[in-house]
């Protein structure tokens, strides 16, 4: 593992805005050790992404024990070290909803479910596996806490306060007993659940979430919307009769009047000899 000159370009992972990026090498520092049987290197780096500018550490680590051997064009084999690259702050294991953000969750009055969520997804970019499956089922009783049920409840009756109250369905009740009992297996019997159980684990707590609060919180910015376009809304216009053909009937556009009609008194001759009377 000879020394090496750093780059000035390196592509890496960001954890900002995702994939891997071309990034400018802002510093650099090459660690490195061993003795007559093992040696290792560990090059750290400061990189700022060239798309979003987030700056960040990264760490390549190798060692003289972990490498495989590659055949070349010539036939002849070599050794080429696999490199365990790892970031700071830690890449996204999995992409946050639209409805929470680093400031928490867009929910007013729901600060302490946000911070626990937050934490939450910090320990699944860690790989905190353990951690993250208790933080599912702390985040499930802050959130049934703020939906008014009784924290002394055990889970199940939780749950079936929840039902109880609409706050979810019955088939959300049994996803979340599972979310809950998988939590409780991590806490007493130190399960650790592969990425895959995190994976529906969060997929389910973060369904109840959206429908419990966001939905809600949602729905009530969209009324307060169009009560407020209501007001600018033009009035429709009275309506006109039409008669058979189509056209506006005389009642529907003549203005009713209120003058008193006297119909003039006939001669008295044509009183007495109305036409075509034989006289």
């Amino acid at each position: 593992m000879a020394t090496e000159n750093p780059p000035t370009v390196l592509k890496a992972e960001c954890s900002n805005c995702g994939g891997e990026r071309n990034c400018e090498v802002r510093g650099y520092h090459d660690q490195r050790g061993g003795n007559e049987i093992y040696d290792w290197q560990k090059k750290w780096y400061i990189l700022e992404c060239r798309g979003c500018e987030h700056v960040f550490a990264q760490t390549s680590s190798t060692n003289s024990e972990d490498y495989d051997h590659i055949e070349a064009p010539n036939g002849e084999y070599y050794a080429e070290y696999n490199v365990v690259n790892e970031t700071w702050p830690a890449q996204l294991k999995r992409k946050r909803p639209d409805w929470i953000s680093d400031a928490g969750l867009y929910v007013e009055g729901a600060d302490a479910l946000g911070s626990s969520l937050l934490e939450l997804y910090g320990a699944l970019d860690s790989d905190l596996n353990t951690l993250a499956a208790i933080g599912m089922r702390t985040s499930f009783d802050v959130a049934a806490s703020l939906l008014k049920v009784d924290p002394n409840l055990s889970f199940q009756d939780k749950l079936k306060a929840l039902v109880e109250g609409n706050h979810i369905r019955p088939v959300d009740r049994e996803r979340l007993s599972t979310l809950v009992d998988a939590g409780s297996a991590s806490v007493h019997r130190g399960w650790k659940p592969s990425a895959d159980d995190l994976n529906t684990m969060m997929d389910v707590l973060e369904q109840f979430i959206k429908d419990a609060f966001v939905a809600p919180t949602l729905e009530s910015l969209l009324d307060a919307k169009v009560a407020k376009m209501k007001d600018f809304v033009p009035g429709r216009p009275p309506r006109q009769k039409t008669g058979a053909d189509g056209a506006p009937s005389p009642d529907s556009t003549a203005t009713p009047s209120t003058e008193l009609h006297i119909t003039p008194e006939l001669p008295r001759r044509a009183q007495e000899n109305p036409v075509g009377e034989a006289k």
